[in-house]
């Protein structure tokens, strides 16, 4: 069975590099006739559409690959040679490096994602969709509407038609084959998600992707493609196998590598001026033309055939080398028209960058005016504002001044009110003496009557209280001799209870008697000497007060005498 590299060094080598350079179509502007290419019997792929302007808008996650469905289960199959397996990593990498960071050429609705496209002038194609952790890329063939590698963030999947012919990891190292079976529900689900997107994006309107959702997710792309690169470098099979194949590979990618590039400095000159000038124009590719026989699984070799068809792919490579000549002729006219196409898109990409520089000469000056203008209204607004800082400084002023006469008033005001208050209190006053003199000697009079009087009425207190003292002790003597008999009564019952008591608890009744018998006689010496001490009490305040008020009366008689013999001794 041929190998992928064996059929590349027995003339199909010659073959990719020469039919692929004769795939390599003219280039032509969006202007381009599509009755020319279809006067070549080709059916017309969708053309590029320019990018639009806008605000960024948010951008729908496919779904995850649990979600997908499957039509058709793949087959695991291995390659004869395990480094010729890298054949599908590395085709797909030699895409991605030649697309760069150039933007999408178009976008459609599958129904709530956006997927983004690129198709190059060999007619290869990449499909990119969000997910999460990155993105999700499917790469196809000029002649394929099957993948022959899906990657995603974690894992890629080559795919011979359907069948599963190589696992990668993140990094690029190839599982062994051991473990394809347990990748193969993923695959599948890929496989026919592949597919799908490939039979909408014939049939589903193409769409200009929004140039501020390009540039928000253009670094973390580019970042993306940077790591394959650094991944392909640490893997040995797989540098090995890149640099084999490396010269005829950047002679197939040279050109559409040169025309990214382009692409990508229009869409940064673009950017610089905000979007504000016509969006770069797309080149169209006409469709590359078909093999001279139509492969079973497109530009990769079978490598599941038995030796009939070994043969078979030995007789059509050889009859493939015999047209080798007339289609590099062919080949080099079909150069000559893209280079003259690349001259023309160069002519119109310094146009285009003339007109942004106008734009953006334009944008200068009107933000130059705008400026200008916001810095007279600047200095307007100040001077509005010092004027009425001036305006409201002499109001206050005035105002402060009218207060200050407001305040001087008042304090005159105040002087003459508290002159006149003192004026009336002084008035006050003296009249206010007056009358106390007034009151004082009548008062005196007032207070010597009294005196007078008080010194009867404390007499006749002090007798009434002599006899209500006397008739208290008597009252209170009567009273002490009916509680002493009140007590010896109950005297009386209580012995007579503690003796009826006594018969039933002989000793608590002995002792309660004891105690009953001292406390009674302390309680009689008690009221005893209580009694002795009130009467002596009694009887000595009786004989104060009497000593008091005889004093009281003699002083009395003594002033009365010497005023009667001072007013007899000297008569008027």
């Amino acid at each position: 069975m041929l190998t992928f590299r064996k059929t590349m060094s027995i003339a199909a080598a010659s073959a990719l590099a020469l039919g692929v350079a004769a795939c390599n179509h003219s280039a032509s502007t969006p202007d381009a006739d599509p009755s020319a290419q279809a006067s070549n019997g080709l059916p017309a792929l969708p053309a590029a559409v320019p990018l639009q302007a806008g605000a960024a808008t948010a951008v729908a996650p496919a779904p995850a690959v649990q979600a997908l469905p499957i039509q058709n289960r793949v087959r695991v199959a291995r390659v004869a040679n395990q480094r010729d397996a890298y054949a599908y990593l590395d085709r797909a990498e030699g895409v991605t490096r030649a697309i760069g960071d150039a933007p999408p050429d178009y976008s459609y609705d599958d129904g709530g994602v956006n997927p983004w496209v690129w198709q190059t002038s060999l007619g290869d194609r990449r499909y990119a969709e969000p997910v999460d952790g990155g993105y999700r890329y499917y790469y196809y063939q000029a002649d394929s509407d099957t993948p022959y590698l899906v990657r995603d963030p974690q894992y890629s999947y080559a795919y011979s038609g359907p069948q599963l012919v190589a696992v990668y990891d993140d990094r690029g190292d190839l599982l062994p084959p051991d473990d394809y079976e347990t990748r193969v529900d993923y695959a599948s689900r890929y496989y026919d998600r592949a597919a799908y997107l490939a039979q909408l994006s014939q049939e589903r309107e193409h769409r200009g992707v929004i140039a501020a959702n390009w540039a928000a997710r253009r670094a973390e792309i580019a970042a993306q493609q940077a790591q394959w690169s650094q991944d392909m470098a640490q893997q040995a099979e797989w540098q090995a196998y890149h640099q084999e194949h490396e010269a005829q590979e950047r002679a197939q990618w040279q050109q559409e590598a040169q025309r990214r590039a382009m692409e990508a400095q229009q869409f940064a000159a673009w950017q610089q001026v905000g979007f504000m000038s016509p969006p770069p124009r797309p080149v169209v590719y006409s469709p590359p033309p078909p093999p001279p026989q139509q492969r079973p699984y497109g530009w990769f070799s079978n490598w599941f055939g038995n030796d009939r068809q070994r043969q078979e792919q030995q007789r059509q490579q050889a009859a493939f080398a015999q047209q080798q000549q007339a289609m590099a002729q062919q080949a080099a006219f079909q150069r000559a028209r893209q280079q003259a196409a690349m001259q023309q898109q160069q002519q119109q990409f310094m146009q285009q960058r003339q007109q942004q520089q106008f734009f953006a000469q334009q944008r200068a000056q009107q933000q130059s005016q705008q400026a200008a203008m916001q810095r007279a209204q600047m200095q307007m607004a100040q001077q509005r504002a010092q004027q009425a800082a001036m305006q409201h400084a002499s109001m206050q002023q005035a105002a402060m001044q009218h207060a200050q006469m407001q305040r001087m008033a008042q304090q005159q005001a105040q002087q003459q009110a508290a002159a006149r208050a003192a004026n009336q209190r002084a008035q006050m006053m003296q009249q206010q003496q007056a009358r106390r003199a007034q009151e004082q000697q009548m008062a005196a009079q007032h207070q010597a009557a009294a005196q007078a009087q008080r010194a009867q009425a404390q007499a006749q207190r002090a007798q009434e209280q002599a006899q209500r003292a006397q008739a208290m002790q008597a009252e209170h003597a009567q009273a002490q001799q009916r509680a002493m008999a009140q007590q010896a009564q109950q005297r009386q019952m209580q012995q007579q209870r503690a003796q009826e008591m006594a018969q039933q608890r002989q000793a608590q009744a002995q002792a309660r008697e004891q105690a009953q018998a001292q406390a009674a006689q302390h309680r009689e010496e008690a009221m005893a000497r209580a009694q002795q001490m009130q009467a002596q009490r009694a009887q000595a305040q009786a004989q104060h007060q009497a000593q008091m008020a005889a004093q009281h009366q003699a002083e009395q008689e003594r002033a009365m005498a010497a005023h009667a013999h001072h007013e007899g001794g000297h008569p008027g």
